[in-house]
């Protein structure tokens, strides 16, 4: 805990606008020996190294940072160390030991796909060859800065790099490229609010219109340069830039000198080795030239001054190996010595501007810078062409996912609606079950109550009469005591056979019973009709049927239906006196059929119309026409239920092929 408040507190520090980079730097320092944590550390020694103004005792904090990062093996930390030094030595001027540490730089960092950091280190590279006149080395560097910075959204950086493109083409007098670009980071810098970044552009501009001779314009620029850079205490560099630039517009010798001599004060400062700063050592050169030949009386002094800024100038350039100063400073060098008479090497100095003048701006260095911008926009025509590519490509693919998805829930819908018919068919038919179900369950009901009834009353007639005889024996003369023996005979028979066809129709019910067809004799059938039934009634009976006639079918089912339909019918005539029925077979080709006719009251209406309810109407009747419906239905047989006009009901039986 303790250390991540120390963090929190050198960062806090760091970011102080009210205490100077040194003091900050000092409490900084002062916190290292209370900070165990690596991490916090290695952070910290960054913080130090950023804000200490003594760029030597910088590299010495940076040393224990990169060593510290090795301990760790935290490759981050590692790179930005490296770039750390690269940059340090670049300010210094120390070019040769600067450009390992920014490769090193750019290898982890590409390494760890860093982008962010891939960028700044490509463009403290181009910084590295712009000072050492390299043009084409720089452009391409920037070049690749901007090609990761745009893509990575980097606002903050990529202006920056614009500002340092337009700069290389300024010094090549392109300018509209030069335009082009700064007015791109200028935008940028104004839509991020980053004052320093505004006025570095507005230099540039004021820079550039200076060298198209435009110096009201040059003026203006500069003076709004300087107003921002004057409130920015860190742009110490920015504002010497600004002093010296701003000076080569004063007609005044004198003025002019003095506005090179306080931007010099600010580069000796802070960069003294800066190529800036020994371009401006050469123009004070120049200053004192002009002012040698305009005042002969401090023409000595005036020589002896620009003999020594040159000097210093040169020195300078040579240890940076900064090859475009030097150039420069053969110009200055063969006109100094023309003022001091030396001809000769005035002579050499010159010849020797002009061989590097055909070296640093020929043809072919322009149209190296011109090929590097090309390769850069064609690389990032590619990149753009690639992204269309792979957009068309993911858009088709979003499309046939689409078409894919839309078919999908085509067929889930149809599914649905298909279950949702197959549901609704499933719950009518159930629907219609369960009804049927009601149906049966209630006609099971009045069937029950029917077989209670019928068997009930003959049980009850027989147990009566049996009681007579036992009890009052003498009320029974023997001839009618014979005859009521011999019908109670008949009806307990008639009885228990109604008991057999009960539990039949019960058992057909469960479908267990099984038809057995065979031949059977209708003329036996009706025999045994006549001889069941003759003696219960006083009715008449009439048999119509060929002596062969036979049918092929389950005798057993079919005794049951002819037996119940005859029963029927003579219940229907048991207050007629005149009660008559008649069977009949007969054929039609192949067709065979049977029918029962009588003189009763006939058929209900709903009966003859073949309605649904029929059975309701038939247990009205008793136990037998249900029966009769179920077996008929088993057999096969076809009924059919008429009422004969003048005579009365009339049930005609197809029965199957």
């Amino acid at each position: 805990m303790p250390n991540r408040f120390l963090f929190f507190l050198y960062l806090l520090l760091a970011c102080s606008w009210g205490i100077p980079a040194q003091n900050t730097a000092d409490s900084l320092i002062q916190l290292l020996p209370q900070t165990k944590n690596d991490t916090a550390r290695a952070r910290l020694y960054k913080a130090i190294t950023d804000n200490l103004e003594d760029r030597t005792q910088a590299l010495v904090y940076a040393k224990k940072g990169l060593d510290l990062a090795k301990k760790m093996k935290w490759s981050k930390a590692i790179g930005v160390f490296n770039g750390i030094f690269g940059r340090i030595y670049t300010d210094q001027g120390d070019y040769d030991k600067a450009e390992p540490y920014l490769r090193g730089e750019i290898n982890i960092h590409q390494q760890n796909r860093d982008s962010a950091n891939i960028a700044s280190a490509f463009n403290a590279l181009g910084n590295l060859y712009l000072r050492q006149g390299q043009s084409s080395p720089a452009l391409n560097a920037y070049l690749q800065a901007l090609k990761i910075a745009e893509p990575a959204k980097l606002t903050t950086l990529s202006p920056i790099i614009l500002g340092n493109i337009s700069i290389i083409y300024s010094d090549q007098s392109h300018f509209d490229k030069a335009f082009s670009y700064v007015y791109k980071a200028l935008r940028q810098n104004q839509k991020n609010k980053d004052t320093l970044g505004i006025a570095s552009n507005l230099a540039g501009l004021a820079n550039m219109y200076q060298l198209k001779t435009d110096t009201a314009k040059a003026l203006t620029y500069y003076q709004r340069s300087i107003e921002l850079l004057s409130r920015i205490k860190t742009a110490l560099p920015e504002l010497a830039e600004a002093y010296q630039n701003q000076a080569l517009l004063y007609r005044s010798s004198r003025q002019k000198l003095e506005r090179q001599l306080q931007a010099q004060a600010i580069w000796d400062q802070s960069l003294p080795a800066h190529q800036l700063s020994i371009t401006n050592l050469g123009n004070i050169a120049w200053g004192y030239l002009d002012i040698a030949k305009q005042d002969a009386k401090q023409k000595s002094a005036a020589l002896q001054q620009a003999t020594s800024f040159y000097q210093r100038a040169e020195s300078l350039a040579d240890s940076v190996k900064d090859e475009g100063n030097l150039h420069y400073l053969l110009s200055l060098k063969a006109v100094l010595e023309a003022a001091k008479g030396n001809h000769a090497e005035a002579y050499d100095a010159m010849y020797q501007y002009h061989v590097q003048y055909d070296s640093i701006y020929s043809q072919e260095s322009k149209n190296k810078l011109a090929e590097a911008e090309s390769n850069f926009f064609l690389e990032k025509k590619d990149a753009e062409i690639a992204i269309q590519k792979l957009t068309i490509s993911n858009q088709r693919k979003i499309q046939w996912a689409f078409a894919l998805g839309s078919l999908l829930l085509v067929v889930i819908a149809f599914l649905f609606y298909r279950l949702s018919q197959i549901r609704r068919k499933s719950n009518q038919q159930l629907l219609e079950l369960n009804q049927s179900l009601d149906r049966a369950n209630r006609q099971k009901a009045q069937l029950l109550a029917v077989l209670s009834h019928d068997l009930r009353h003959p049980l009850s007639n027989l147990i009566s009469l049996l009681h007579l005889q036992k009890n009052a024996p003498d009320l029974l003369t023997p001839e009618i005591a014979s005859q009521n023996q011999a019908r109670i005979t008949t009806n307990t028979e008639m009885l228990l056979e109604n008991l057999e066809n009960m539990l039949l129709w019960s058992k057909e019910q469960m479908n267990q019973a099984s038809v057995e067809r065979q031949n059977v004799s209708v003329v036996d059938l009706f025999q045994r009709l006549y001889s069941t039934f003759s003696g219960q009634d006083q009715l008449q009976w009439e048999l119509d049927c060929p002596a062969d006639f036979e049918i092929c079918t389950d005798s057993n089912y079919l005794w049951i239906v002819l037996q119940n339909l005859s029963s029927n019918a003579s219940k229907a005539l048991k207050n007629q006196s005149d009660g008559k029925i008649k069977w009949k077979a007969w054929s039609s080709g192949s067709q065979k059929y049977l029918s029962i006719e009588d003189n009763g009251p006939g058929f209900p209406p709903n009966i003859l119309q073949g309605s649904t309810e029929v059975q309701n109407e038939i247990l009205l009747n008793g136990f037998g026409l249900q029966v009769v419906h179920d077996f008929a239905q088993k057999l096969g047989i076809v009924l059919q239920f008429e009422n004969v006009p003048g005579a009365g009901a009339k049930v005609i039986l197809k029965m199957q092929p």
